[in-house]
């Protein structure tokens, strides 16, 4: 018996220790297990990002930059803010719904577009996550936010290849319980499964909207858009994202179909961003060159379409929602016209009203740029006195309406009754106390040109 346990402690004893080495050196944890997208790899090298048994990696934590804290960006273990008493919004994806280049990322920008007074939306995004992860942090810590709206925002990273484990599998071989010897012996499946297979994909976002419902909140599904050209699919298969025999558009369309099916699931409701941004057709502006991140112009459309369905589905606007692509073309033209593409605005512009021909917002931006653009070919008054003809009636008592009018006549030459106009806007503006804002000082500086005889010209984009 003697001689049998020294034999067990001879054999175990070196066992144990292997173990405990493996997992003091970390052995398992990530790298081994995952190929993940460049942000994330670097975010790994450069500490921006740690390792984390049960999410993979996550935020490091610590004081929150000034970046964060407008971001409202929530980390693992972040104190919960107490209620009060706006509507509170997650939005939970990866480096999608987290990183833009110079302006903000569609969460802050749709906390703007809903009036911060009333609504706060959060951002739980982190790079590289699948739904996978996105429903284990939701389950262990954003439940306890006391979200009204759960924004949830995946579909890439869940159909990239992994180096041998699928993320469900990862997570059992990251449990406590799990021996890390077991996974040093174990072969690796060729060839490599997808991160989070279909079905998969399926159950992790059924559990989030049945999760969200018991909890009492919603969940809104974005389908992700894309525009997935051979070099982009080149360089992916390249990095190990995707097999030789993968066919990527595929993949992304199984995925997106999946998220559309979710709808009315637990009371869950999709918005097929994938679909709007092929309606509008601009993916050299709306995406970036890899054809998945969406740009700064793209998160501004995104902000803008989702805000206004967040408006009469969750805060109960009675005003009919606008078109949703009519309303992307006019951002993206708005965007446009700022950064001096005065050509490209005023094309986006027209698409939209031939679209929605009797919405307000893309008749008056496209009414303003004809009447205030600073290139002379482009400006046309008598064309842009017709767009505003249809609004006459129903929107006279609207100061932005006037303020538009004013512009036009005064490119018409009518400048008597372009100053009257304004004054319109203006007697408006005080009735609804808005007499002293920024838009009011602007009337009254517009004004003054038409009283002189003078039209309004916008900047251009070397003088601002």
């Amino acid at each position: 018996m003697k001689k049998t346990a020294l034999i067990l402690a001879g054999v175990l004893v070196p066992l144990l220790l292997a173990e405990v080495v493996l997992r003091l050196v970390g052995y398992g944890m990530v790298r081994p297990e995952l190929r993940f997208d460049t942000v994330t790899r670097s975010g790994l090298e450069s500490g921006r990002l740690v390792s984390d048994n049960d999410l993979f990696w996550r935020d490091p934590g610590g004081p929150p930059s000034a970046t964060e804290q407008t971001m409202r960006l929530i980390r693992v273990g972040d104190a919960v803010p107490p209620r009060n008493g706006k509507f509170r919004i997650i939005v939970l994806g990866d480096s999608c719904s987290r990183l833009s280049v110079r302006g903000w990322p569609y969460s802050v920008l749709l906390e703007q577009a809903l009036d911060p007074r009333r609504v706060e939306v959060f951002n739980a995004s982190v790079p590289g996550y699948t739904t996978q992860q996105g429903l284990t942090w939701l389950r262990e810590q954003l439940l306890d936010w006391q979200p009204d709206l759960v924004v949830v925002y995946f579909g890439w990273n869940d159909h990239w290849r992994s180096t041998g484990l699928t993320d469900r599998q990862y997570a059992t071989v990251l449990s406590p319980a799990h021996l890390r010897l077991a996974t040093l012996l174990s072969r690796r499946r060729e060839p490599p499964p997808l991160r989070v297979p279909l079905a998969d994909f399926r159950d992790n976002l059924r559990a989030m909207a049945e999760t969200l419902a018991r909890r009492g909140a919603r969940a809104l599904f974005l389908t992700a858009p894309a525009h997935l050209v051979p070099e982009n699919v080149g360089r992916l298969r390249q990095d190990g994202y995707l097999l030789p025999g993968d066919d990527a558009g595929v993949l992304h369309r199984e995925y997106a179909q999946a998220v559309r099916e979710l709808e009315g699931v637990s009371g869950a409701r999709v918005y097929d961003a994938a679909e709007l941004f092929s309606a509008v057709n601009d993916p050299q502006i709306l995406l970036h060159r890899d054809g998945i991140h969406p740009t700064d112009v793209g998160h501004t459309v995104l902000a803008a379409v989702l805000g206004d369905a967040i408006v009469h589905d969750d805060l109960g606007d009675p005003r009919p929602p606008s078109d949703p692509v009519a309303l992307a073309l006019s951002v993206t033209a708005q965007q446009l016209a700022a950064a001096g593409l005065w050509a490209e605005a005023l094309q986006r512009y027209e698409r939209a009203v031939a679209l929605a021909p009797a919405e307000r917002g893309p008749r008056l931006g496209l009414a303003w740029l004809l009447a205030t653009c600073p290139a002379d070919t482009l400006r046309d008054g008598p064309h842009a006195l017709q767009v505003l003809a249809p609004l006459a009636d129903q929107e006279a008592a609207d100061p932005q309406f006037q303020d538009v009018r004013a512009a036009v006549l005064a490119e018409a030459g009518r400048f008597q009754e372009a100053a009257a106009a304004a004054q319109q806007a203006l007697d408006l503006l005080g009735e609804q106390s808005g007499g002293a804002s920024t838009f009011a000082a602007g009337v009254r500086e517009r004004q003054a040109l038409y009283a002189s005889g003078r039209p309004y010209r916008v900047a251009s984009a070397a003088e601002r």
